[in-house]
């Protein structure tokens, strides 16, 4: 700072003459100019009555922008500082929704029957329509235009409830990393909590601490799963290794009660550990099992082989992991089989005279992209694989509805002549009618379906946008009672699919200019049981 710049009454002049325009420049400044204390007050009014404008505007900071930016997408504003809309629907503002601006939106009251006679493997027909015209709602302006629709239930026929079981007996073991196996939290607690089952994670990362695995451990607890962290007994080996050297942490962590041990994946996934639990009871726990299955890819067991893929589940008897524990370091140092999986494989035909079983309804689904034939073919299945990496399906929130109805996960209910709920999944409206389409077929959704007719066949071809429009769940939630479903079709579900590599032949997509004003449509079944 320079010292004797200005003194005494010079000094206070020139700090004044800093606050305002000088003569040269007063004439052009005047209109707009203001001294400086006042130019604060100004701006800082200006900042307050703007803020109460976005707080209590019914379109709070969602403001279409300028130029038609953004008018290539959808318009899915945050409604996180618009004004609620009544309870009874202020639920599709939620964020995890990502529903646009505006809405169509209908609700369908079902009332559940359970009937210990269903055979949910038979499609069950109502005569009542599920999706009608709906009702335009502003979610950005109070919920305007929404009106508690008159819900008259249609009633149908569901199997009971899943029996309450202790899988005490049952220990599951996977190797991933910290971050994958606190990703998978919700998964994990939809079938494992408060079951008495016994899940050990070996932490495959380099570098952990006690804090993190004591953070960790508590975490899955509070949320009902009985987890033990533990570190590699051998760190030299692979991430893939592991999966298969996993077999000495869990024979070491079994109890008396111990007679099946399972080697899983962190995506993989069993809507209820009650179907499986029936199988593993039917078979004797002391002599030597090995259990599981093929995937559903031919590709994949022509390059690794016949055996159990982990991602579906691998089933051991407590006899067996008896039996291998001796050859564990003979078969890591002699085996040339870069999979956990294929390993095992040939250490149990190696050291052992065991067999591999397959279990019908364990699925790897080494496919990727859109899986909504398999969903849709009403199977029920056991294990499912791969749900958040090679697809997306929300399997935890999907499952939800085998609380109050068992085996009616997935089960199929034709509505009208042309509407198929296939339950916890989608809704799935056919433009010419359901007359006409083999359900006994699954749809062959994904690329490279007609070579899995051996195993998830028979196949049928696809149907087109124009000739199927599906609503996908996005979310249940247990409400007393009651079980509230929403399905979403999307404005991009309407979209043509680009071409990953587009060939000199192809047409080019045009987008519609005005797809910003699109809107979704929501769907929202209430269960009555």
């Amino acid at each position: 700072m320079v010292q004797g710049f200005a003194k005494g009454g010079e000094k206070a002049d020139l700090v004044a003459s800093w606050s305002r325009p000088s003569r040269r420049h007063k004439t052009r400044l005047k209109p707009c100019c203001v001294p400086l204390p006042r130019r604060r007050t100004v701006a800082l009014a200006l900042l307050i009555v703007i803020t109460f404008f976005f707080l209590n505007t019914d379109s709070a900071l969602q403001c279409t922008l300028p130029f038609n930016f953004g008018d290539d997408r959808p318009d899915r504003p945050s409604f996180r500082y618009t004004a609620t809309c009544n309870s009874a629907i202020d639920h599709l503002r939620r964020p995890s929704y990502g529903l646009t601006r505006e809405v169509i939106y209908q609700k369908r009251c079902i009332r559940a029957v359970v009937d210990n006679s269903v055979d949910r493997a038979e499609i069950a027909q109502i005569s009542q329509p599920l999706v009608g015209e709906g009702q335009l709602v502003r979610l950005d302006r109070r919920c305007s235009g929404w009106q508690e629709p008159q819900c008259e239930p249609v009633t149908v026929s569901v199997p009971p409830a899943y029996p309450s079981r202790d899988y005490s007996h049952m220990m599951f073991g996977v190797a991933t990393s910290i971050d994958r196996l606190v990703d998978s939290l919700s998964s994990f607690q939809s079938w494992l909590a408060h079951t008495g089952a016994h899940l050990i994670a070996v932490i495959t990362d380099e570098k952990t601490s006690s804090r993190q695995f004591d953070k960790t451990t508590k975490l899955f607890r509070e949320h009902g799963v009985d987890l033990t962290l533990l570190k590699p007994w051998n760190k030299t080996l692979s991430h893939n290794e592991q999966h298969f050297a996993i077999l000495r942490n869990l024979l070491g962590h079994a109890s008396e009660s111990t007679k099946w041990v399972s080697i899983i994946d962190d995506d993989t996934f069993f809507p209820s550990l009650y179907p499986l639990g029936q199988i593993l009871e039917a078979q004797d726990h002391t002599v030597p099992a090995y259990m599981g299955a093929l995937s559903d890819n031919f590709d994949a067991v022509k390059f690794h082989g016949y055996m159990a893929f982990g991602g579906a589940g691998i089933f051991l008897s407590i006899g067996l992991l008896q039996q291998l524990d001796p050859h564990i370091e003979d078969c890591l140092l002699e085996e040339h089989v870069p999979q956990g999986d294929g390993l095992l494989q040939s250490c149990i035909y190696n050291k052992t005279n065991t067999k591999f079983t397959i279990i019908d309804g364990l699925h790897q689904l080494d496919m990727g992209h859109d899986l909504s034939g398999l969903y849709e073919s009403g199977r029920l299945p056991i294990s499912l694989h791969h749900w958040k990496s090679w697809h997306n399906a929300p399997v935890d929130e999907m499952v939800k509805i085998s609380e109050f109805c068992g085996s009616c996960f997935m089960q199929r209910f034709q509505f009208g002549t042309d509407t198929m709920l296939s339950n916890g999944y989608s809704i799935a409206v056919y433009a010419n009618g359901t007359q006409g389409i083999d359900f006994s077929h699954t749809e062959g959704t994904w690329d490279g379906y007609e070579g899995f007719d051996w195993s998830l066949g028979p196949m049928r071809d696809p149907l087109t946008q124009d000739e199927k429009k599906s609503y996908r769940l996005v979310e249940s939630e247990k409400v007393g009672q009651h079980l509230r479903q929403i399905f979403v079709h999307r404005v991009e579900d309407d979209l043509p699919e680009l071409e990953e590599e587009p060939s000199e032949d192809s047409i080019p997509v045009k987008y519609d200019p005005l797809l910003w004003t699109r809107r979704d449509e929501v769907v929202e079944l209430w269960w009555e049981f």
